[in-house]
């Protein structure tokens, strides 16, 4: 749940949601005569610091679902300073003088709205608080002083949240001063694996989506600023990718590999879930490999061989084995024997044809059915092999 990470004190996701859920509970507990025992000024904002993508903003949509209490979230970089702060109006005092007013926020506009919808408790959630300009920033810190924004007040039943991402995630983002760290509940949250597995099982996510994460979990969160080859790998793009496979399944619409790196930001990652999608999806475990025997090629089905996927390759040589293996009794030699060079020749594209020609030469050598099919017909992929490997006479 806790863990030390460069000097400081990290949640994971399910760690914090607990820690803030058990905060806002505290927040909203009444003494016998209903007071609420913190007075509303006295709730500090919680501060959830954590890279992009991670479910920051889920995690606190969660907690006011569970806790049955209204939620309102703002994202402080997507709004103008006006929409924030309110419309200057210009009015007049009795003595003719003229002065100006704002009109109420947004912010507080959007909570009132849902104060008068029957929601009188509730989460205000402020997103990317840690990049708000320099003309909003005071304003902000006297919000989370005073509650206020102007003459405006956020209603007694709502309570702040902010989040961001930390500054190595983001250029927009700052450091907090001492001023506004003082003011606010710091939480750093970092991904974990776990957490997103129990999430993704209860979303239903696709399920090759999950197979593919859970043999590669270092897959499931990377982001780097590199110039030369930046990454953005998070579990909102996995996410978004499990509904994405799901809808064109659905519509029979083709994925296709630009799709996955519009989700999945990183052409490594990428090109490696791709290739194992394709993999499980179009059948390559059977159908289209055996097309290999008919002298076809399964688009993609190179590339996935020259992942060096031992298992994979395994199972496809014993599938084509089984596959030659299949009509060998009934068949002449000479068009099993064809169907056993054609595996010799497809082998040959590969990275590291030598070893894998040997391995399916072997596996021909093995069986008495088709050792006898290559002697009988003298196929030349095979005895070529042979030659090299023991010195053999043609």
């Amino acid at each position: 749940m806790i863990s030390k990470n460069s000097g400081k004190t990290s949640y994971n996701i399910s760690g914090a949601k607990s820690e803030v859920k058990n905060g806002i509970r505290a927040y909203y507990a009444k003494d016998a005569d209903g007071k609420y025992y913190y007075d509303p000024v006295n709730r500090q904002p919680f501060y959830l610091e954590g890279p992009p993508g991670i479910g920051k903003t889920e995690l606190v949509r969660q907690i006011a679902e569970e806790l049955g209490i209204g939620f309102v979230s703002f994202s402080v970089t997507h709004h103008t300073r006006n929409s924030i702060i309110g419309l200057p109006v210009i009015e007049d005092l009795e003595n003719g003088e003229k002065y100006t007013e704002y009109t109420m926020s947004e912010v507080i506009a959007a909570v009132v709205r849902a104060c008068d919808a029957g929601q009188k408790e509730g989460i205000l959630l402020l997103d990317e608080f840690n990049c708000a300009s320099d003309t909003i920033m005071p304003v902000m810190l006297a919000f989370l002083q005073t509650r206020n924004i102007g003459l405006y007040h956020l209603p007694d039943g709502w309570s702040l949240v902010l989040c961001g991402n930390p500054v190595e995630y983001n250029a927009a983002a700052k450091r907090f001063t001492p001023a506004i760290t003082d003011r606010v509940r710091r939480m750093d949250i970092l991904p974990d694996a776990a957490d997103f597995f129990a999430y993704a099982e209860k979303k239903g996510y696709n399920h090759l989506v999950l197979e593919y994460l859970r043999l590669n979990p270092q897959n499931i969160y990377k982001v780097t600023n590199s110039k030369e080859h930046p990454e953005t790998v998070t579990t909102r793009g996995w996410e978004n990718l499990a509904r994405t496979i799901d809808a064109y399944t659905a519509e029979g619409l083709e994925l296709s590999r630009m799709t996955v790196l519009q989700f999945i930001k990183s052409v490594p990652i990428a090109e490696d879930f791709w290739n194992y999608y394709w993999l499980h999806h179009n059948s390559f475990s059977e159908t289209a490999l055996l097309k290999i025997l008919d002298g076809e090629e399964t688009p993609g089905l190179l590339e996935r061989f020259n992942q060096n996927d031992r298992i994979f390759r395994e199972s496809a040589l014993d599938i084509l084995e089984k596959g030659i293996l299949r009509n060998v009794a009934y068949e002449q030699a000479d068009k099993t024997s064809v169907k056993i060079g054609r595996v010799f020749a497809f082998l040959e594209k590969l990275n590291d044809a030598q070893s894998l020609r040997e391995k399916f030469f072997f596996r021909v050598t093995e069986n008495t059915e088709l050792c006898n099919v290559v002697f009988k017909v003298k196929n030349d992929a095979y005895l070529q092999i042979a030659r090299q490997m023991y010195g053999m006479a043609g």
